[in-house]
C-alpha cells in the first residue's frame, strides 16, 4: 500500500505542476515575438541586401545618398565601407554593422567620429540587425552617435521586405493550456509515478529466506563486478586554455575586442574593428603598410579567430585597392 501511495502523490504533483505551467498567461512573450522575428530575418540577409534596406529606410526619413567618384550607382560601396548621406544640408555618416545575431561593442564605434570629420559629416548613424552592448551605448551618447538595433530598425524596413507566403496569413498559435499538451504532461506524470512505484516496491519487498526467489538468488552464480572503463586522457591542447573555444558569447566578444585592440596598436595600423563576426577590417595608416606578419600571431592565439578573413583597407584617398588575407585556412 505504501509504494502505491507514493506513486499517486508523485503522479498528482507532476501533473498539476505541468498543467499550471501550460495554462499560465504568455501574453508578454507573445508581444515581443514579432520584433524578435523581424530582427532575426534581417540577420539572415546578405550585407548588400541589408544595406539596401537600411538605405531605403533612410530615404524615407528624408536622407539622400551622396555620390562621389567611387560610389556605385546603387549607393552601396562594394568594400563594405560607410555611406555618406545628406539631409537639409547636413552630412551624416551611415555605418552598417552587419552580422547574424551580432552584438556590437565599443570597438566598432571607435574611430567613427574621426572618419565622419574627415568626410565632412557632422553626425554618425550606426545600424545593426543585432544589438549594442551597454558600453557601446554609453560611448554613443558621449560622441553623439545615433544607434539603431534590429528591433528598432524592423518597423522602418518592414514595408520594403518581401514577406513570405506563409507570413501573409500566420497560423494562430494554440491557446495556453492546449488539451494535447496537457494530455502529454499527464502522460509523463503517469510514467514518473509508475517508475517511482517500481523503485519503492523493489526497495520494500524483503522476501523470506525460504521463498523460491531467495533460493534462486542463493543458487545463482555471483556476477563479477563490472570492470570500470579506463578514463580517457584529456585531449592535448597545444595552445593551452586559449585553444579551447568558450561557449559563452560574452567571452567570445571579449576575445574579439582584445584582438582588435591589440592589432590597432601595430605599426602602420590606424584602427582595427570587426565588420562581421568572421571579418576583421584593418584600416592602414599608410599605403606601404603591411602588418599581416604581425597581426596573424594575434589572431592565431584563439582557434575561433585563426581563420578569420582580414580586410586591409587603404588610407582615405588612396588609389590602392582593398586587399583580403587569411592567416590560416582549415
Amino acid at each position: 500500500m505504501f509504494p502505491i501511495l507514493i506513486a499517486l502523490l508523485v503522479f498528482a504533483a507532476i501533473g498539476l505542476a505541468a498543467t499550471w505551467w501550460l495554462r499560465r498567461p504568455h501574453g508578454q512573450a507573445a508581444e515581443t515575438r514579432p520584433a524578435e522575428r523581424g530582427a532575426s530575418q534581417l540577420g539572415a540577409l546578405r550585407w548588400r541586401e541589408f544595406a539596401r534596406l537600411v538605405l531605403q529606410a533612410m530615404h524615407a526619413r528624408g536622407y539622400r545618398t551622396v555620390f562621389d567618384g567611387d560610389t556605385p550607382p546603387d549607393g552601396i560601396p562594394s568594400d563594405g565601407s560607410d555611406i555618406l548621406l545628406e539631409r537639409d544640408g547636413t552630412l551624416t555618416l551611415l555605418s552598417c554593422r552587419y552580422g547574424s545575431a551580432s552584438v556590437v561593442g565599443v570597438q566598432a564605434l571607435l574611430g567613427l567620429a574621426k572618419s565622419a570629420k574627415l568626410r565632412g559629416a557632422h553626425k554618425v548613424l550606426v545600424v545593426t540587425p543585432g544589438r549594442f552592448e551597454q558600453e557601446a551605448a554609453r560611448l554613443a551618447v558621449q560622441q553623439d552617435i545615433e544607434l539603431i538595433d534590429g528591433e528598432d530598425l524592423w518597423p522602418e524596413v518592414r514595408p520594403y521586405v518581401a514577406r513570405p507566403a506563409t507570413e501573409a496569413q500566420p497560423e494562430p498559435a494554440p491557446p495556453a493550456g492546449h488539451p494535447k499538451a496537457v494530455g502529454i504532461a499527464w502522460g509523463a506524470a503517469a510514467l514518473a509515478g509508475a517508475l517511482v512505484w517500481m523503485l519503492a516496491h523493489g526497495m520494500g519487498d524483503d522476501a523470506p529466506a525460504d521463498t523460491p526467489a531467495t533460493a534462486a538468488a542463493a543458487t545463482a552464480p555471483a556476477r563479477k563486478p563490472a570492470r570500470p572503463a579506463p578514463a580517457k586522457p584529456a585531449a592535448d591542447a597545444p595552445g593551452g586554455s586559449d585553444a579551447v573555444v568558450p561557449s559563452d558569447q560574452a567571452e567570445l566578444d571579449k576575445r574579439r575586442r582584445e584582438t582588435a585592440n591589440a592589432i590597432s596598436t601595430l605599426p602602420g595600423v590606424d584602427r582595427a574593428l570587426w565588420s562581421t563576426q568572421s571579418t576583421l577590417m584593418v584600416h592602414l595608416a599608410s599605403e606601404d603598410a603591411d602588418p599581416v606578419d604581425a597581426l596573424c600571431p594575434l589572431l592565431e592565439r584563439y582557434p575561433e579567430l585563426a581563420a578569420s578573413r582580414v580586410q586591409l583597407q587603404p588610407p582615405q584617398g588612396s588609389d590602392k585597392p582593398v586587399r583580403f588575407k587569411q592567416c590560416r585556412t582549415y
